[in-house]
């Protein structure tokens, strides 16, 4: 996929089977990494590896092997020096060579399908999975805004994607829910009943202050009367789950407002889902799946309750309906697996969930392979960490969340006040208005993914927002500073970038690295899918920005020496540009044009 690792490769190869070690080219590839510093060199080799084999100390390894190759360097347009630092080989590209390949490449669009290898397996990812009856809050950005850059960034890479969402619409938090509905929400003054208006967020909010206050309730009251309120709430998830009556038909009729209050979040968001299944239709085919897996002998009887003994795997005993029959989120997962694998085609199941549950997927899985499922092997549990306030853990079952629509609000206010209140009067109401939404999506969905996913996440809104730093709102900068130099050049000196420029006369430096970091960005949204780490996108994006801010503080288009080094850098800074607005579309984030 590099021409310039499969050219070190090849000579690596020659050279090692010579010296009575042969490797595999594709193995040696797979070892070739950057170098940290780049005055070392553009890539590197390190040698511990054939310490082995050829009985040697690394570093004297390295000193043979660049002795060895240094002459046949001619034979490669590509490379031009290799030097053995310690237990390195170091190597030098043909730098106009990179940019020859790679700035054309970009502003032709082929360089973005170069990754869409044929034979990639078809994926299904869930994420999301949000309960109804609960407020949506910027905790559960994170899930989407991982889920979401995770797909996109697999079908750049090839794959077929099915997006899909798996919404809890049943369960005790709604019986709860309803329950305080019904009986005590006068308690509430001025929010006893549901806000009207035009956002569906509102009602979905309003759902989760009930739940609150029910639990609440619950929880604070005396043993006598706790005894009282979980009767109460056992008969409304008896009568919601005998799927008729008065009970039902509201469980319906606000299901459907935090559906609606979902569909807005993700509209907002730009998340895409091209199916949502539902917790209330695996029920039925949970219990179908128990039975099947009982008659297989999967399933074994303890204390009346179903399970599957996965002690010899390290898992413990895997609960999957209780003795009194009632199911839990194992029988449903079990079946809703089994519609994924069978219905949608699927090769791949990846499931974006917290890492909280962790024992319980590779229990799932586990499970799926003893029933027959060559899929569970191919089943992954991208976990991820907490978000949590300054001030804590957030929770909705006590109440400390920040909602989307607050969420919503204050940056949106924010965003008004430090970067669009000056430009009232100039710009048309709805640009203003749609820049903020693009900017506080940006800063929400980049603060969420440039975090490794098993690290906790602490969220500051301002922090978030600030237009210098590792920010969303600083690649949101960075674009549009792009976008401002191509005006001011077609405006200035009436040029256009073209991709016919004569790039080998970037030279500086700073121009060098911008260069090096276009042609990488490929290799690391490979690499980003292959390991379910969308967080090396982001941070690709972040080292894409710095590296054209260094290049745009000391190598200016305007006042460039000659007509064609002005062409070059036009076009260097151009394709920065669109590679930019195209990775930032794997994370899901569309930059304003200006700010």
């Amino acid at each position: 996929m590099d021409p310039f690792v499969d050219a070190i490769s090849s000579l690596l190869s020659d050279a090692l089977q010579t010296a009575g070690a042969e490797e595999p080219q594709a193995s040696l590839a797979e070892r070739i990494e950057q170098p940290p510093d780049p005055a070392l060199g553009d890539y590197a080799f390190p040698c511990f590896t054939l310490a082995k084999a050829l009985r040697k100390p690394p570093p004297e390894i390295a000193g043979e092997l660049a002795a060895a190759l240094r002459p046949r360097l001619d034979e490669s347009p590509l490379l031009t020096e290799v030097e053995a630092a310690g237990p390195y080989l170091n190597f030098r590209v043909a730098m106009d060579v990179m940019a020859g390949r790679t700035l054309p490449a970009i502003l032709g669009g082929t360089y973005f399908e170069e990754n869409r290898l044929a034979g990639r397996p078809k994926v299904m990812v869930e994420y999301s999975q949000p309960n109804t009856h609960k407020a949506f809050h910027v905790g559960h950005m994170r899930n989407v805004a991982l889920g979401d850059a995770l797909l996109r960034i697999l079908e750049y890479n090839g794959h077929g994607v099915v997006a899909a969402n798996y919404i809890g619409d049943v369960g005790t938090h709604i019986a709860r829910c309803l329950w305080f509905y019904l009986n005590h929400r006068s308690e509430l003054g001025e929010q006893a009943e549901p806000p009207a208006g035009e956002h569906p967020s509102g009602r979905g909010e309003w759902l989760g202050l009930l739940y609150t206050a029910a639990t609440r309730r619950i929880e604070n009251a005396p043993d006598a009367l706790k005894k009282r309120y979980s009767r109460e709430v056992s008969r409304l998830l008896q009568a919601l789950e005998a799927g008729e009556g008065e009970t039902y038909a509201l469980w319906q009729r606000t299901r459907q407002w935090s559906l609606d209050a979902f569909d807005e979040i993700y509209r907002w968001l730009g998340a895409r889902f091209d199916h949502v299944f539902y917790e209330s239709d695996m029920e039925r085919p949970g219990r179908a799946a128990v039975e099947a897996g009982l008659a297989k002998g999967v399933f074994q009887r303890s204390q009346g309750a179903l399970g599957v003994d996965l002690e010899p795997h390290g898992l413990g005993f895997f609960l999957v309906l209780k003795a009194d029959g009632t199911t839990l989120y194992a029988t449903k997962d079990l079946a809703l697996a089994q519609d994924k694998f069978e219905r949608f085609g699927i090769e791949e199941s990846i499931y974006v969930v917290g890492a909280e549950h962790t024992l319980y997927f590779r229990q799932i899985f586990k499970t799926l392979e003893l029933l027959g499922y060559a899929q569970a092997k191919r089943s992954h549990h991208l976990a991820y960490g907490l978000v949590t306030l300054p001030e804590g853990k957030m929770s909705s079952r006590v109440g400390n969340i920040i909602p989307f629509s607050r969420l919503r609000d204050e940056m949106n206010a924010y965003i008004d006040r430090n970067y669009l209140d000056a430009h009232r009067g100039d710009w048309k109401e709805e640009e203003i208005e749609e820049t903020a939404r693009r900017i506080a999506v940006a800063a929400i969905r980049y603060g969420m993914v440039k975090q490794d996913p098993g690290r906790s996440i602490e969220f500051n809104m301002e922090d978030w927002l600030v237009s210098e730093g590792d920010t969303g709102t600083y690649l949101c900068y960075a674009y549009t500073r792009i976008q401002s130099v191509l005006r001011q050049v077609s405006q200035g000196r009436g040029m256009q970038p073209d991709a016919e420029a004569d790039v080998s006369l970037l030279i500086h430096g700073n121009e060098r690295a911008l260069i090096r970091a276009l042609h990488d960005f490929n290799r690391i949204v490979r690499r980003a899918g292959d390991t379910l780490r969308p967080n090396l996108v982001a941070n690709a994006l972040f080292q894409l920005c710095k590296a054209f801010s260094r290049a745009y503080t000391t190598c200016s288009v305007l006042h460039a020496e000659s007509e064609s080094l002005a062409r070059a850098r036009l076009a260097l800074f151009a394709a920065t540009g669109r590679l930019l607005q195209e990775g930032l579309g794997l994370i899901g984030i569309v930059p304003p044009e200006r700010m």
